[in-house]
């Protein structure tokens, strides 16, 4: 059986770019063979236009002289959902597809589009075989919207040989896109008050995104135990991760986000919201800690409270990565993506 997986560059930004990067990495099967069409490419306007155009003149040619048995998709909202959409209707008139969304605020997406586009955004979702989304909040979501099956698969991560999680680290991370729908000016809204309880523990922001407007409120604001710290490679975050004592992402809208799955696989505790597909990972006052998004009072007390509790911080680093060792390894997630190409071609 062959697949044709569609997306972003597996060396680009962004978790969509991670799964990729762990299908070509680590996905191996005698039945099934993947092979990749790049939608889009880290660089200019222009080099990112290319391969977009490319991948939209080149799909149907590719799916025919390869003989392709499923297009597989990876789609969230806005450019990458209308990118796409065009990529589905072709692909749909060569073979079967699966659509794969990752989208963090699909909902509001749909919600704030006009009448025409709301029927547009349903006529894509009615194309597909089969779509699969990340937490069963989101299958809720989508089957409102298609009456195509809707399957959940969380995503998955490699796993470490062991927990080297470091309890008396000083350094609190935060991976991904730096702005509001993560919940980075709550962070810095609590910021002032951590540097006088904790002088000497600092938070690290790993993304791009708003970071001038970040850096000057830094600036304003003297933070000092504020850094930003940009995007960073595969290579960059295993030395960042040993030196982390607390993964935060307060995210006002997510699908299931690999910076969660990855920190908590190092044995990283997390503290998140409960949004999107988070509380499947993470449990509360178990393996991390959920708060309410927006709530910087809850942020910056449950920080506090984990900071000053070692016995704590072991007891979730422990079972932080015990929970991805059971429900969110490679191996599992293989297995499922192998019984979903083979039940869509009989």
């Amino acid at each position: 059986m062959r697949i044709l997986m569609i997306g972003p560059d597996a060396e680009a930004k962004g978790g969509i770019a991670s799964v990729i990067r762990n299908f070509k990495t680590y996905f191996q099967s005698e039945e099934q063979e993947i092979q990749y069409l790049t939608t889009w490419k880290e660089g200019s306007l222009l080099t990112r236009l290319k391969a977009t155009l490319h991948s939209i003149f080149h799909i149907r040619k590719t799916i025919r002289r390869d003989n392709i048995d499923i297009v597989h998709v990876h789609m969230a909202q806005q450019g990458s959902f209308y990118r796409k959409s065009l990529l589905i209707l072709q692909a749909k008139k060569e073979c079967r597809v699966v659509l794969h969304m990752h989208a963090s605020s699909f909902d509001v997406f749909y919600n704030n589009s006009n009448p025409l586009m709301k029927k547009y955004i349903r006529h894509i979702l009615s194309k597909p075989d089969k779509v699969v989304v990340l937490s069963e909040e989101w299958a809720d979501f989508y089957n409102k919207l298609t009456t195509v099956p809707v399957t959940v698969v969380e995503n998955a991560v490699p796993m470490p040989l062991e927990n080297t999680y470091n309890s008396t680290a000083k350094n609190i991370i935060m991976f991904g896109r730096v702005g509001e729908r993560k919940g980075s000016y709550d962070v810095l809204a609590i910021a002032k008050n951590m540097q006088a309880t904790f002088p000497d523990v600092h938070i690290y922001l790993y993304g791009d995104g708003e970071t001038d407007k970040v850096a000057n409120i830094i600036a304003s604001q003297k933070l000092d135990n504020v850094i930003l710290g940009g995007w960073i490679t595969a290579d960059d975050k295993a030395s960042i991760l040993q030196n982390a004592v607390l993964h935060i992402l307060p995210s006002y809208h997510e699908g299931l986000p690999m910076a969660i799955l990855e920190t908590m696989a190092y044995g990283i505790p997390n503290l998140s919201t409960e949004v999107g597909g988070i509380p499947q990972a993470i449990q509360n006052g178990i393996n991390g800690m959920l708060i309410d998004a927006g709530d910087t009072a809850q942020l910056e007390t449950e920080i506090a409270l984990f900071l000053n509790k070692k016995e704590m911080r072991e007891q979730y680093s422990k079972a932080a990565f015990t929970t991805i060792q059971k429900r969110f390894s490679i191996d599992s997630y293989q297995q499922k993506w192998e019984m979903i190409y083979t039940n869509m071609m009989k």
